[in-house]
């Protein structure tokens, strides 16, 4: 009676976790990345680069830059970050901070891209997502 018990309750698990077609991941991989949504709010558009040490044009990811709006009819941009670094080129002088970014959400059309690359801390929100501690540290 127990096995048959346990069996139910295995197939109800099971059950549980396929949603529209989709077998959740099991407990051999590790939980989905924990990704905070950033809007732009520091008045800048914001490009997107591969390397934090090398910021410039050849080495912009190739993706649209994000765009800054201060026009309520029409949205700001924003980020997917999963973590922030030190580690990075300072644009701004003492400021070498850069969000690691996976999506990136083009709010004024209405696309969201799945990149990673970096995105210049300063220049999305003042950093404040990491003065917060609304993001983890990278280490790298």
């Amino acid at each position: 009676m127990y096995i048959g018990k346990k069996l139910a309750a295995t197939a109800a698990l099971i059950g549980a976790a396929v949603v529209g077609g989709v077998v959740a991941a099991g407990p051999a991989t590790a939980a989905p990345l924990d990704v905070q949504g950033i809007h732009l709010t520091a008045g800048h558009n914001v490009g997107l680069y591969n390397d934090y040490n090398k910021v410039d044009n050849q080495d912009k990811a190739p993706v649209p830059d994000l765009l800054y709006s201060n026009n309520p009819n029409v949205p700001t941009d924003g980020i997917g970050a999963d973590c922030w670094s030190d580690r990075g080129q300072a644009v701004i002088p003492g400021q070498p901070y850069w969000y690691h970014v996976v999506y990136e959400y083009y709010n004024h059309n209405g696309v969201k891209l799945q990149r990673y690359a970096w995105a210049y801390a300063p220049y999305v929100d003042n950093a404040y997502a990491k003065s917060i501690n609304l993001v983890p540290y990278c280490n790298y």
